[in-house]
């Protein structure tokens, strides 16, 4: 046995180059996040096995198990269902109704909580719910579709409408002397030659090898963050550029974005993933020939900062306060139910209308569980309400189950 073989890979660590199964062992891996088989996928299902329930209470009509994630790895559990259902009405009159399909899960004995995040209070939604904001979009991955959220110890909320919105906020403007009012300062040629005056830029070709005058500014920034760019460019001889680049200079190799060659006056906005700690905004002339110019005014570069947005029941008493301090929210899947008894993780509402005498119709249907690493014993049940005294009968029902590693 060589000295290759016993290496191994545990913790948090970057792997540059080749990795190889034997550098790894199983039992070593954190798996905060890990690049390769992240999804595991079961399956349970009905086949020809007939379930019947009249106009009356929920029935239940399958009891599965979903595995637990493999090395007890924490990973967003997603459950899809689908069939198909019969019902004979053994009459030419037609009826309109409703079929509800409710997803549950069994309270363990040892029930478990998520941590989200952070929430602040952003404003009253109105009725008996807050809107509360966590940095990011960390908490779609850790808010399964029923349960409640609260505190860790408990003081259980319901919630609605948990939304993403990238462009929810933004930070300083990171440009020194964008609107020009200090002149040329700030600002550095690296091609053609710059004049300010009166608050405008220009870029002149004079001077320029290529005809291609430029001036920059370097910014810090994060690596993986986005980023806002606005400018202005003014009328000219020459058509203008805003282009954003890992170093100071018009190589392609590094080109990070651009706003595109504009011709006269225009007005830029657009976005920049960060690749390194220093970007350079660039200010970039397009001419043809000696002493043309192209001006530009109102440089801006501010950073994306993305918000995950939740209504929070207020019912019980508002457990994120008003004044903006930031207050630890935990997910609680089972909402404080009781051991044994079953929480609803989703519930579909199937409408249809029937045909005369016999009537076949389909139905699916997803829900998000939660981010869990153990086994979950879930239940079907539906409620029949499309026709009094007529019975729905499930030919086939299929359970697709996904473990998937999230951020």
């Amino acid at each position: 046995m060589g000295l290759d073989l016993l290496k191994t890979v545990s913790g948090r660590m970057v792997i540059d180059g080749t990795l190889e199964a034997k550098h790894i062992k199983a039992d070593t891996i954190t798996a905060d996040k890990f690049a390769g088989a992240v999804e595991e996928e079961h399956w349970a299902y009905t086949d020809g096995m007939d379930v019947s329930f009249a106009y009356s209470g929920y029935t239940t009509v399958h009891t599965f198990y979903f595995p637990a994630t493999e090395l007890g790895i924490f990973k967003g559990r997603h459950v899809t269902y689908m069939g198909e259902a019969y019902m004979n009405t053994a009459t030419s009159t037609q009826y309109t109704g409703t079929l509800f399909l409710r997803l549950e899960v069994e309270v363990p004995s040892v029930q478990t909580s998520t941590f989200i995040g952070y929430a602040t209070h952003m404003s009253s939604g109105g009725g008996s719910y807050q809107v509360v904001a966590f940095d990011g979009n960390l908490a779609s991955n850790r808010i399964g579709s029923g349960g409640s959220i609260g505190t860790q110890g408990g003081n259980f909320r319901t919630y609605k409408n948990l939304y993403y919105d990238p462009l929810a906020a933004q930070g300083s403007d990171l440009i020194t002397n964008g609107n020009f009012n200090s002149g040329i300062a700030n600002w550095t040629l690296g091609d053609g030659s710059h004049s300010s005056g009166y608050g405008a830029y220009s870029l002149n070709t004079t001077n320029s090898d290529t005809f291609d005058p430029f001036s920059y500014q370097a910014i810090t920034t994060e690596v993986g963050e986005t980023y806002q760019v606005t400018a202005n460019i003014t009328n000219g001889t020459a058509d203008g550029e805003v282009r954003v680049t890992s170093a100071a200079n018009l190589e392609s190799t590094s080109e990070i974005a651009t706003s595109g060659v504009e011709t006269g006056t225009a007005s830029v906005d657009f976005q920049f993933t960060a690749t390194g700690t220093t970007t350079y905004i660039m200010l970039v002339g397009n001419g043809t020939a000696g002493n043309q110019y192209v001006g530009f005014d109102n440089i801006v570069v501010k950073k994306n900062i993305p918000k995950t947005y939740v209504l929070l029941s207020t019912t019980g008493g508002q457990i994120v306060p008003s004044d903006g301090t930031p207050t630890q929210l935990w997910y609680h899947p089972y909402g404080g139910a009781s051991a044994g008894t079953y929480a609803v993780v989703d519930t579909h509402t199937q409408s249809t209308i029937t045909r005369p005498y016999s009537n076949y119709f389909r139905f699916s249907t997803e829900a998000y569980v939660g981010w869990f690493n153990a086994d979950l014993k879930m239940r079907l049940t539906c409620l029949n309400q499309i026709a009094f005294g007529k019975t729905v009968t499930l030919n086939d029902v299929k359970f697709f189950m996904q473990s998937r590693i999230v951020e």
